[in-house]
C-alpha cells in the first residue's frame, strides 16, 4: 500500500507549532505573495492562530505542511478546504514559500500528491483553484499534473497598484497525470 501521505520529492505533514518562524518569514515577503491573496503584513500571533486553527485537520479543512522526502525540511503549504460532501470537490491552496525549492519539481509532486489524497482519501469528485493569469509558473504546473483552464475572472484582484485576472482551474477525479 502507498503512503497517500507522500510523493516522490514531498510528504505532507501536519502544521506544529515549529514551523510559525518558516511561515512568518514566507508569507511577510513580497516576492513569496505576490500571486497569493495576501497583501497585509502578518503578526508571529496571526501565524500561531492559523497554525492552531490548522491543527484540527478533516474533512471540511484538511492543511498541511509541505517538507522535503528526504530532509523533512519545510518548504511550503497546501490545503483542501471548503470541502462538499454533497459535491464531492474542494477548494486546493498552495504555496512552496522556500524560494530555493522553486523550479525543482516540489510544486508539482505537492500538487499531485495532494490531489490524490483528495480523490483517494477524502472521495472527491472535483478539486478546483484560483490563480493569477501572470503567475506562468504555477499555470505550468496545474497543466502538468491534469488540471484544466475553466474560466477567466477579469480585473478580479486589484494588487501591486493594477488589477489583475484570475484564472480558475480544476481537475476531475480520474485526470491527474
Amino acid at each position: 500500500m502507498q503512503n497517500p501521505y507522500e510523493g516522490a520529492l514531498i510528504r505532507l505533514r501536519a502544521r506544529e507549532e515549529d514551523d510559525e518562524p518558516l511561515l512568518y518569514a514566507w508569507f511577510n515577503d513580497p516576492e513569496v505573495t505576490q500571486y497569493l491573496t495576501l497583501r497585509y503584513p502578518l503578526s508571529h500571533a496571526k501565524e500561531r492562530q492559523f497554525i492552531e486553527r490548522s491543527a484540527d485537520i478533516g474533512y471540511s479543512t484538511a492543511t498541511f505542511a509541505v517538507v522535503r522526502k528526504d530532509t523533512g525540511e519545510l518548504i511550503g503549504g497546501v490545503s483542501l478546504e471548503q470541502a462538499s460532501p454533497e459535491n464531492r470537490s474542494a477548494v486546493l491552496g498552495i504555496t512552496i514559500g522556500d524560494k530555493a525549492h522553486w523550479d525543482g519539481g516540489y510544486g508539482t509532486d505537492t500538487m499531485r500528491t495532494v490531489s490524490k489524497f483528495g480523490f483517494d482519501m477524502m472521495n472527491l469528485h472535483r478539486i478546483e483553484l484560483d490563480v493569477y493569469a501572470e503567475n506562468a509558473r504555477a499555470i505550468r504546473c496545474y497543466e502538468k499534473v491534469g488540471y484544466q483552464m475553466e474560466g477567466r475572472l477579469r480585473d478580479a484582484v486589484f494588487k501591486f497598484g493594477k488589477y489583475q485576472d484570475i484564472l480558475r482551474m480544476s481537475v476531475l477525479e480520474g485526470e491527474l497525470t
